[in-house]
């Protein structure tokens, strides 16, 4: 194999949240977070208000786009968030990146890393190896203090984020970009990732090599896409890359 570049996923195949906390309640303190920076802007709206209209409004789009692979950038959702509740226009740019930024605050914080991440990440720039990022996010701001809580900026020669470029995995141009910025070609790179349906084949649909990471020990049903190889911890990579 004249392997030249390696693209990861983020989520749930670097980072992951906080197996003891539960996900409802992550959000919940997400949305607490937000009420309280509208409140310290003066503007008083209850918990239960911002929750039943940002559900309402996720529970309509996340369905888009997963079927349609189009992903919109989070200002335009969270200006709809905010207009829906009655307290700003589409306009104020400043009280919606507030509200974006104090909502990720516990997501951010209830994240974790991998432990042998950076391990295999230096690992593979030692050998001399272009590493790419690919990743499903509603949110660019959210995406990047993420790499910034973890310091993985610096191993990565190539990101791009679906909210940034207005694709999602599994589109193949989302891969494709990714590979332009990298200068590398679809036969000499691989792509790891953990859902079969998003990243396995998505990298299918680029014309690249796959890697299943399988923490959980799923079993794949016949239906799935198939990988080309399949691990359970990132550290087997490195074995198969010998």
């Amino acid at each position: 194999m004249n392997l030249k570049a390696v693209l990861f996923d983020l989520g749930d195949t670097l980072l992951h949240l906080d197996d003891n906390k539960n996900v409802n309640d992550i959000f919940m303190l997400g949305h607490q977070a937000m009420r309280d920076y509208l409140v310290g802007e003066g503007i008083d709206v209850g918990l239960k208000d911002i929750m039943k209209v940002s559900n309402g409004i996720y529970d309509v789009y996340i369905p888009f786009s997963v079927k349609s692979f189009i992903e919109l950038k989070q200002p335009l959702i969270y200006s709809a968030i905010l207009y829906q509740l009655g307290i700003a226009d589409y306009a104020n740019e400043e009280l919606i990146a507030g509200a974006i930024n104090s909502f990720h605050g516990p997501l951010v914080e209830n994240y974790q890393i991998y432990e042998e991440v950076k391990g295999v990440l230096s690992e593979l720039k030692n050998r001399k190896l272009k590493l790419g990022l690919i990743s499903n996010n509603y949110s660019t701001t959210y995406f990047f203090r993420l790499l910034q809580k973890f310091d993985l900026n610096k191993y990565f020669n190539a990101k791009v984020v679906s909210s940034e470029i207005g694709i999602r995995k599994p589109h193949k141009g989302i891969f494709f970009q990714c590979l332009k910025m990298l200068n590398v070609t679809s036969e000499n790179s691989m792509f790891v990732g953990d859902l079969l349906r998003k990243d396995i084949q998505g990298a299918k649909n680029a014309g690249m090599k796959s890697v299943w990471i399988n923490r959980t020990n799923e079993t794949i049903t016949a239906e799935r896409p198939k990988p080309d190889y399949e691990i359970h911890n990132l550290t087997e990579l490195l074995e198969i890359l010998l």
